[in-house]
This record gives C-alpha cells, sequence and structure tokens, in this order.
C-alpha cells in the first residue's frame, strides 16, 4: 500500500480523495512522529460495506406476566436494552439507548476501542447507527427492527 506523507497529503489533498474514492486505500504517515501509526484514508463507501456485514441480533428477554409488566429488548452485539409496555414500545426505547451509546462511545473512542475495555467490537455496529445521523426511520431499517416486531 502507498505511503503518503502528510506534509505532502496536505498538498494533494483533493488527488488523495479521487484515488480512495474509487477504492485504493493510502496509508498517511507522520514522518516527524516515527511513534505514530499510518492512518487509512479509503472510502466510504468500502467501510459502509464492511459495517453492513455485522448484523444486529436481539433476544426477548422479559414479557408482561406474573413478575413482570414490560417488555425487554436484548441486543447480543452491543449489550444495549430497550424496555416498554409494548413490544414498540421497546424497539423505540432501544432505538433511544443505541443512539445515546453511540454518541457517548463515538464521543470517547480511547476509552471504549482500548483493548482491555472489552467494547472495542462495538464500534463497527454503532458506526452503522452514527452513519443514519439520528434518523430514527434508518435506524429501525438499518438495524434490522422490523423483523423484531414480526416475531
Amino acid at each position: 500500500m502507498p505511503y503518503v506523507p502528510v506534509h505532502e497529503a496536505k498538498n494533494k489533498l483533493t488527488a488523495l480523495r479521487r484515488e480512495a474514492a474509487i477504492g485504493k486505500e493510502l496509508l498517511l504517515a507522520d514522518a516527524k512522529r516515527k511513534d505514530d501509526q499510518p492512518v487509512s484514508l479509503i472510502s466510504t463507501a468500502l467501510i459502509d460495506e464492511l459495517c453492513e456485514a455485522k448484523t444486529f441480533s436481539y433476544d426477548w428477554l422479559d414479557e408482561p406476566g406474573e413478575e413482570n409488566r414490560n417488555y425487554s429488548l436484548y441486543n447480543r452485539e452491543t449489550g444495549v436494552y430497550g424496555v416498554g409496555a409494548t413490544r414498540k414500545e421497546a424497539v423505540e426505547d432501544y432505538i433511544d439507548n443505541i443512539i445515546d451509546y453511540a454518541g457517548v462511545y463515538f464521543d470517547d473512542l480511547p476509552f471504549y476501542l482500548s483493548p482491555s475495555g472489552g467494547r472495542r467490537d462495538h464500534y463497527w455496529y454503532l458506526r452503522r447507527v452514527l452513519r443514519c445521523e439520528g434518523d430514527r426511520e434508518k435506524i429501525y431499517q438499518v438495524l434490522g427492527l422490523d423483523k423484531v416486531l414480526a416475531d
């Protein structure tokens, strides 16, 4: 993969962006900071495609009965829950919670991406949520929540 020094990339950003957009990955390296790792400039569409392979799976942990009055929806990949008096309300609560978690996660990436934190794998799932830009209908579709309500 081609390495491009940061000082050179500053002057050629438009051309480098065009190359990345067609699928070429370019590694940006900072020669002044030997300890820094390179950073990739790559097509967002390719990363989106990679993330789409990460599917969300759910379990209904609780349903109304003698001891419980609510439905509880659990997402296995992120550990996020949604709770509500109906399945629809639980899904809506889940959407609120996954949006909140994605915001918190991406606001403190060094903490959540730490190998010792156990939540590094959440990145690819939460990125899908973030790419929806708060559009609840889009989140509903992207996360496959229509199947959850159909069960």
